[in-house]
């Protein structure tokens, strides 16, 4: 299971610059808690856990969000996990469409991705005797539920880092980049500090007190989250101000360009760009999607949440369950709503060229389970494809029958092993 972040912070979504609570896990190899044989190097691999319906009080403490992250850390992954709009306390409401749940998505992949590159503790640097370009860190995407829905809806890695290539700035892209730089190199500084290793886990920074629900007498941290979130703003003008910008030259009419042809430039027609990164690192991809709710996402409006505990198992177990046909792969089309669709615009060619794995139950009452065996089994059975997946008999939307919650630990873990 994961524990205390070593961030937690506020990140601006791509979508409309809605505030959105993000944690960040270190792996043991850098929070300075395990030097074993059993403890590997960090080797830049990371991932990002998204979380169940908000509306139905889905956020990122929910206990499969909370499995999945603390296995790929306990992998040697840093890991990222996050609340969509409308999960407290991120801002905003929960769309109908999923887009602006994708673009919140988006957010953390490119802050993450950046934190990555930045990040270069002394005793253990991911940069060190590694011939330029030909050993690529792993970037596992993931999600349970409605997160899973919403990662396989994401575009593909490389895509997502398009709009972090050169962002103009006081946008929601610059920032993001920004913001990784500054809370990266906050982090060098202390792990190069004496002792310091330790004192890194559990650090909050950018308005991290917000994470927990408040009572009155709480008033006083609210202030303090406030004075951690300027200084994080005060960082990043600092970084923005030594930062080396792109001055390009624009014309906002087309009817207009001859009588400005000649002029000199102005504020209004330079725009100001970042530049790109030398050297930015890049990323292998993977997928991870639990239980998404295929063929009846409508029930997410009236599903009710039992109590997780309530049959928690004492046992562990493992099955799987294999493609069923050969029939061919054909990509989906139509994009209804999120209330009313299966999956929508999935990139599945995604899932079929980097390791995927979907995991689901047979007695998951939020999705048809012949439409998810059938989508399931065409992109398994696809020529060169790398998609796989697993069905547990017995196993619901929970995972809480039997020993299903350990099976699932199983198979993520398996899963995690077999990246490496």
């Amino acid at each position: 299971m994961l524990p205390p972040p070593t961030l937690s912070f506020m990140l601006p979504s791509l979508h409309d610059d809605t505030r959105l609570a993000c944690r960040i896990y270190h792996p043991a190899s850098l929070n300075g808690t395990g030097h074993g044989r059993d403890v590997k190097a960090w080797s830049g691999n990371a991932a990002v856990v998204a979380h169940p319906y908000a509306m139905m009080g889905g956020c990122y403490d929910d206990r499969i969000v909370d499995l999945i992250g603390g296995v790929f850390l306990h992998a040697g992954y840093m890991v990222a996990t996050f609340n969509f709009r409308g999960a407290s306390p991120s801002g905003g409401r929960t769309s109908w469409t999923s887009k602006a749940e994708q673009a919140d998505y988006m957010s953390v992949v490119g802050f993450l991705a950046h934190y990555v590159h930045y990040l270069d503790p002394p005793f253990q640097s991911i940069h060190e005797d590694k011939p330029s370009g030909t050993v690529k860190p792993r970037m596992l995407l993931a999600g349970y539920s409605y997160g899973a829905m919403v990662t396989l809806k994401i575009p593909a890695l490389e895509k997502i880092m398009e709009a972090f290539t050169s962002p103009r700035i006081h946008t929601a892209a610059a920032d993001i980049r920004l913001r990784a730089q500054h809370l990266a190199e906050q982090q060098n500084k202390i792990l190069s500090t004496p002792a310091s290793p330790r004192k890194s886990l559990g650090m909050r920074v950018g308005g991290a007190d917000e994470d927990s629900p408040r009572k009155s007498h709480d008033k006083p941290r609210r202030s303090h989250s406030f004075d951690r979130e300027e200084k994080i703003r005060k960082g990043v003008i600092e970084l923005l101000e030594r930062t080396k910008l792109i001055h390009h030259h624009h014309h906002h009419h087309r009817k207009h360009h001859a009588e400005n042809e000649n002029k000199k430039p102005t504020e209004d027609n330079v725009e100001k760009r970042m530049q790109v990164i030398d050297g930015m690192t890049t990323f292998h991809s993977a997928y991870l999607v639990i239980s998404p709710p295929y063929g009846i996402v409508t029930n997410l409006a009236t599903m009710t949440i039992p109590n997780p505990f309530a049959s928690w198992p004492a046992r562990k177990g493992h099955h799987s369950h294999k493609g069923l046909d050969d029939a061919t792969f054909k990509d989906p089309k139509d994009e209804p709503s999120a209330a009313s669709e299966p999956i929508g615009e999935v990139d599945d060619f995604k899932l079929i060229r980097n390791p995927t794995l979907a995991i689901f139950g047979d007695a998951d009452a939020f999705l048809t389970l012949r439409k998810m065996r059938d989508w399931a089994s065409k992109l398994d059975s696809t020529s060169g494809s790398t998609f796989h997946y697993l069905e547990f008999p017995g196993a619901g939307h929970f995972w809480v029958e039997g020993d299903s919650f350990y099976r699932l630990r199983d198979a993520v873990s398996e899963f995690a092993i077999g990246l490496s």
